[in-house]
């Protein structure tokens, strides 16, 4: 074996002239894909309990399906003749078409000589949507109310009231035997740890919480639990005119993950009923506040009572995966705004409706209160008229609540956290903002001034109006507001405001967290600790003399329901309020204003009749994609909030038409690109992007790119090569387990402002 040489020596021993190194590279910005170093142990649930057993199997909705129709001899569309009439058909389903327009549209000559469609007017037509398979039936019962007003006879006035609802139990078959929810399911509780010793576990499906896996311990052996989740909420129909109301009752179940659930196109949530929207004109004033309480629990009652069998029992369910369980369904959680969450918990709004906290000390943070107990509440409701001593001590309601025969429901630890309405627009928008601005030096006009003066940024929304002279904010601007508050604050308050403030937003950031860890959580109430520390300035500049709010001693029951029933993104009334869209006002749009409730029925059966057989469709032949008609899930808020939207950059936006369509898309890495279709510049020499573009090395940085990647290249680019301006680039991000779990949601966009001579001058 031969020995290299001694540097600067020849092979023969003799002198060589020392080499030079070459020079280094010019500093550039890279991208290394870094592998997740994040894992997770998980403690499987006892296996004596057989959590999630299989009964047998068998066959799925769109099975048995296709399999009738094969039998029938039924081509694929029934009950359309062929794909060009399920086509039309569907379109004037879910285009908002009235029925009026559909029977001028079929009258078309057009229509009739070139399509030729097997239906030639709207009669025709909705008989072919009403024969196409659809969701659970719809029954009303009627509720007779009698006032304490007589008529012209001396007799008491009556009101009768429709209650429009399904059937629980119909629709949970409907949500375990949807095949599009099979990936999407979980039947088993589950404790997943970061670390393998198991002291710091994490938090994020229902599945993953403590509710589960202390239910499911209390089950018979090879039981399932279907967790309910229930959601309510008054909404108003019309709008400028008349004084139409509905108040829909949602349902969804925690077997199903919490981003599919949020998500209005998935249909993973089902309008249960509509509950009767009454003002009780014939009974007495005094009386109508009760009467109205016990309606709404009589109403649910109705609504629920096939739950309450079947949480004893059990009922058993086909499910998506090919296997039939025993499912248990139990009330898991209630969705309501604060209004909402009083009126369920049965007890009056100057309390706390989880626990029995004093009313002049809701504002202290370690204000240690007992919980609220389904059976001491029921107990002390025994006795039509009797109040016992401590009723009014617990701001209790005299009302046999609907809840009081549902298994296993503890209603109270039910009631999960609401972001909109308690830290959005509750907390931060009704409360922390009015403190913050009087303790601005200048108050709103100095406010209003640092939020115009704001820089535009693509991420941020700026206030070009300020923000004092709005009466109305919707959840949207309250978060935009969030992200730029702490720097409005800067040197124009004390001190102890911006710890405040800063302890609230970073109590809402961690609110926000899609998966938590016991460590995030401490953060959490760290943050919130923070706040309380330094809300004491607020007192001291006399701009609040208490902190003994509802909606501020709720905050601190959040890291107890996310251990409990998973985090607060998959209890949202953001989403609640997003199906008012699609199962209210449409539908009331949809109607001739009289008897509407019935006719909004009839009208959501139809709408998820076309959903669901566009669903089979695409699973019985492949190949065929079916634009269904789905909600979008982005839907704007508002309608005017362009007047405030930030400016784009000029250049960008000249251009924004030509590069909304991604031609280029890099996906060698975690983190992807894509470009535009058409360049802003089709033509740019390189010496024009160094100097006017401000890009000196783009040349250096290109060869040290082709080099690296051995790219071979005839002709090696100059300064006289000619190469295309792009005005942005779009990154795509991978998921933060912490803030979603879909891929591609996250993206970033890259904008250049062109600062060309002729623009300068």
């Amino acid at each position: 074996m031969r020995a290299d040489p001694p540097i600067g020596d020849d092979e023969d021993g003799g002198n060589q002239a020392e080499e030079v190194p070459p020079p280094p590279k010019r500093p550039r910005v890279t991208v290394e894909e870094v592998e997740d170093e994040s894992e997770r142990w998980e403690q499987e649930f006892p296996a004596e309990f057989q959590a999630g057993a299989v009964l047998e199997e068998c066959k799925t909705q769109f099975e048995k399906l296709r399999e009738e129709k094969e039998k029938e001899g039924l081509n694929p569309w029934y009950p359309f003749d062929r794909k060009e009439g399920w086509e039309i058909g569907r379109w004037l389903m879910t285009s908002g078409v009235s029925q009026s327009k559909m029977d001028e549209y079929l009258k078309l000559d057009a229509v009739r000589t070139g399509l030729k469609p097997s239906f030639h007017n709207k009669r025709a037509f909705l008989k072919r949507i009403d024969a196409l398979p659809h969701g659970p039936e719809w029954y009303c019962q009627i509720f007779e109310i009698t006032g304490d007003e007589v008529d012209g006879d001396g007799k008491k006035k009556t009101e009768s009231l429709e209650l429009w609802y399904r059937n629980p139990i119909d629709c949970i078959r409907e949500f375990l035997g949807n095949p599009a929810f099979k990936e999407k399911m979980n039947f088993v509780p589950r404790r997943f740890f970061c670390n393998p010793d198991g002291t710091n576990r994490e938090w994020s499906e229902m599945w993953t919480a403590e509710w589960w896996w202390k239910i499911q311990q209390r089950l018979p052996a090879s039981s399932t639990i279907c967790p309910i989740i229930i959601a309510s909420d008054k909404t108003q129909l019309t709008r400028f005119s008349g004084d139409q109301q509905a108040w829909p009752v949602y349902l969804t179940i925690g077997n199903i993950d919490k981003e599919t659930r949020r998500s209005a196109s998935s249909y993973a949530t089902i309008l249960l009923g509509y509950i009767p929207v009454s003002k009780f004109a014939i009974v007495d004033e005094k009386k109508r506040s009760s009467i109205t309480h016990q309606f709404f629990h009589n109403c649910m009652r109705a609504i629920l009572e096939p739950l309450v069998e079947a949480g004893k029992k059990g009922e058993t369910m086909d499910c998506a995966d090919g296997f039939v369980r025993r499912m248990f369904p139990i009330l898991a959680a209630y969705i309501g705004d604060y209004p909402e969450q009083f009126l369920v918990a049965c007890c009056r709004e100057n309390s706390c409706p989880r626990c029995l906290v004093e009313p002049g000390k809701r504002g202290e943070l370690n204000a240690r209160a007992p919980w609220r107990e389904p059976e001491k509440v029921l107990c002390k409701k025994q006795g039509a008229h009797a109040r016992p001593p401590e009723f009014k001590a617990h701001n209790l309601r005299l009302i046999h609540p609907f809840w009081s025969d549902l298994p296993h429901c503890d209603i109270f630890s039910c009631l999960t956290p609401d972001g909109l309405h308690e830290w959005h627009n509750g907390v931060f928008g009704d409360h922390f903002v009015n403190w913050s601005t009087d303790a601005m030096d200048g108050g709103e006009e100095e406010l209003d001034a640092r939020f115009r003066t704001m820089t535009p940024h693509p991420s941020l929304r700026h206030f070009k109006k300020g923000i004092s002279l709005t009466s109305q904010w919707t959840g949207t601007e309250r978060k935009n507001m969030e992200k730029v508050l702490l720097g409005v604050l800067a040197n124009t308050t004390d001190h102890a405001v911006q710890c405040a403030a800063k302890g609230a937003l970073d109590f809402i950031c961690y609110a926000h967290f899609a998966v938590h860890t016991d460590e995030s959580l401490a953060l959490m109430d760290a943050a919130w600790a923070a706040f309380h520390a330094n809300k004491v300035i607020f007192i001291e500049l006399k701009i609040r003399h208490h902190f003994n709010i509802n909606k501020l001693h709720k905050l601190r029951h959040y890291t107890d329901s996310f251990r409990s029933r998973g985090t607060g993104d998959g209890y949202n009334t953001e989403h609640t309020e997003r199906l008012h869209i699609d199962f209210a006002k449409v539908g009331y749009k949809a109607t001739n204003k009289k008897a509407y409730i019935r006719q909004m029925t009839i009208w959501l059966r139809r709408q998820e009749s076309i959903h669901k057989f566009s669903a089979y469709l695409q699973w019985s032949m492949p190949g065929y994609v079916a634009d269904t008609g789905a909600p979008s899930d982005d839907a704007e808020e508002e309608e005017d909030a362009e007047d405030d939207e930030v400016d784009s950059p000029p250049a960008a936006d000249d251009n924004l038409e030509n590069n909304s369509d991604p031609e280029d898309v890099d996906t060698s890495n975690s983190v992807t690109y894509s470009i535009g279709k058409t360049p802003f510049y089709k033509s740019q020499t390189v010496a024009l992007i160094a100097t006017d573009f401000g890009a000196p090395d783009f040349l250096p940085l290109l060869s040290d790119f082709l080099h690296d990647n051995s790219i071979q290249s005839a002709t090696l680019p100059t300064d006289a090569s000619f190469f295309p301006v792009y005005s942005q680039v779009t990154l795509s991000l991978p998921p933060i387990p912490a803030v979603t779990q879909v891929l591609g949601t996250r993206a970033a966009r890259v904008r250049v402002i062109f600062r060309l001579p002729e623009i300068q001058a």
